[in-house]
């Protein structure tokens, strides 16, 4: 694995990412490999269960003709549930959005201006990233970067 390497300009002899991250996609991809070999056969299991089901409904039908009125009765009933699926299939966007509003699940947004976001900048954010550690962003970068990338390109002429 190092033969081929040149590790003149190494110093601090730090790992190699690359390596470390061939390795651990080995151990992740056999872990993921055997919980879905589990899975295929649970869901193989389902499908046989289901297949079984379909056949012996088959072979109950041709038996009695008192077992196929009720199967009829049983069977407009599923027809009946299927129809009523959709209930707003005759009724218009605005009358479903006025009903959303009544109901109190959509409101009017408050007018918010973006200087009215508050937040302190993340001193110890610096510190973290050298520690290798990724810190969270603090408000002034969220309030920085709906600036950056949900203000600014509202502007432009061209939108990318």
């Amino acid at each position: 694995v190092w033969r081929g390497r040149d590790e003149s300009q190494n110093f601090s002899q730090r790992f190699d990412a690359q390596l470390v991250r061939e390795e651990k996609r080995a151990e992740v991809e056999e872990e993921v490999r055997v919980q879905v070999d589990e899975l295929m056969r649970q869901e193989l299991k389902n499908l046989k269960i289901a297949v079984d089901r379909v056949k012996e409904k088959k072979k109950k039908k041709g038996k009695k003709s008192s077992k196929k009125k009720k199967k009829k009765g049983k069977k407009s009933s599923k027809k009946k549930k299927r129809r009523e699926k959709d209930q707003t299939a005759d009724r218009t966007i605005e009358s479903l959005y006025e009903e959303l509003v009544i109901e109190g699940f959509l409101i009017k947004p408050m007018n918010v201006k973006l200087s009215e976001y508050i937040g302190e900048y993340s001193y110890l954010g610096t510190t973290l990233r050298q520690a290798e550690i990724e810190p969270m962003p603090s408000l002034s970068d969220v309030r920085q970067l709906i600036a950056l990338y949900g203000i600014l390109p509202l502007g432009e002429h061209t939108v990318f």
